[in-house]
This record gives C-alpha cells, sequence and structure tokens, in this order.
C-alpha cells in the first residue's frame, strides 16, 4: 500500500525539479520577435539575438502577424526601417539597434496575452500589419522591437530583438 503513495510522491517531486529547469531557459536581456505571412515567418521565438536580419518573403495585400514574446506587462515598441544593416550598441539599452536610419514608429503596447510556452517569458502580444495590395514586387521594410525586459544587471530595462527584414515577392 506504500508503493502507490511513493510513486505519487516521486511524481510530485520530480514536476517541482523539471518546472525551474524549464523556466531557467530565459535569458534575461533577452526575448523574442517574429513576424508571420501566409508563406512562413521569420526572427526569433526567445532565446536569441544578433545583429543579422531575419528575412521574410510576403506577398503584397496579405496580413502580416508581429509577436512580441516577452514578460507579461512588458512595454514594447516596434519600428520599421527602409533597411537593416547596423549594430549600434546604444548606452542604456541591451543588444543592439540594427534598424538603419531612418526609422519609424510602428506600433506602442503592452504585452498582455498569457503565453502557454513554458521555455520563454511568460506572455505575447500578436499584432497585425496588413499591407497595401498595391505594394510593388521587391519592396522591402525591416522592423525591430524593444521592449523592458529584466536583464542580467538586475532590474527591468530596455532591449533590442532581432530584426526582420520583409520582402514583396
Amino acid at each position: 500500500m506504500r508503493l502507490p503513495s511513493l510513486g505519487v510522491s516521486l511524481a510530485v517531486l520530480l514536476a517541482g525539479v523539471c518546472v525551474p529547469e524549464a523556466l531557467a531557459q530565459v535569458r534575461p536581456g533577452i526575448y523574442g520577435y517574429l513576424v508571420r505571412g501566409q508563406a512562413g515567418q521569420a526572427g526569433e521565438f526567445c532565446h536569441v539575438f544578433d545583429c543579422t536580419p531575419r528575412a521574410l518573403a510576403v506577398v503584397a495585400g496579405e496580413t502580416l502577424t508581429l509577436t512580441v514574446n516577452a514578460p507579461r506587462q512588458a512595454v514594447f515598441g516596434i519600428a520599421v526601417a527602409p533597411s537593416a544593416s547596423g549594430c549600434i550598441q546604444i548606452p542604456g539599452l541591451a543588444n543592439a539597434l540594427v534598424l538603419d536610419a531612418p526609422f519609424f514608429t510602428l506600433a506602442l503596447g503592452v504585452v498582455s496575452q498569457q503565453s502557454p510556452v513554458r521555455a520563454c517569458w511568460d506572455g505575447r502580444q500578436d499584432l497585425s500589419l496588413p499591407l497595401p495590395p498595391t505594394l510593388p514586387t521587391g519592396f522591402q521594410f525591416a522592423t525591430q522591437a524593444v521592449a523592458a525586459v529584466p536583464l542580467a544587471t538586475g532590474g527591468d530595462g530596455p532591449a533590442f530583438s532581432v530584426a526582420v527584414v520583409t520582402t514583396v515577392r
């Protein structure tokens, strides 16, 4: 009779050990930014930052989904520019600005949706970006997010995401 309760206790203990391991995959200053279209997606889900823009081919007239995977209640912004070839470190901001000037604010918001994925931050925010059907083939634009996330130095602070270069095919 003691064996079944031991098995349940062992299962509970193992479940408690596994949860912190999954949460430990979150890296301070790093969060996800994805752009999804009809034919695929580009960006990073959660664990990577570098200065190499991700490429996405789209069709004029489709609606893109921009996703920020960050802590719930994190303030974020998404900027848009004609290109992304930089890697500029800005004091006080984690990671680097990849967008080239001039860049403009595309969206501002707060991460409010619960993420079902335990290997990343607990929030996600999806935004729709309808593309005009009149965009010419070859038209290109780049986007990059900045969000207030926990930093390795302690506290929350602004951090850049990877950039995505979107091209109309």
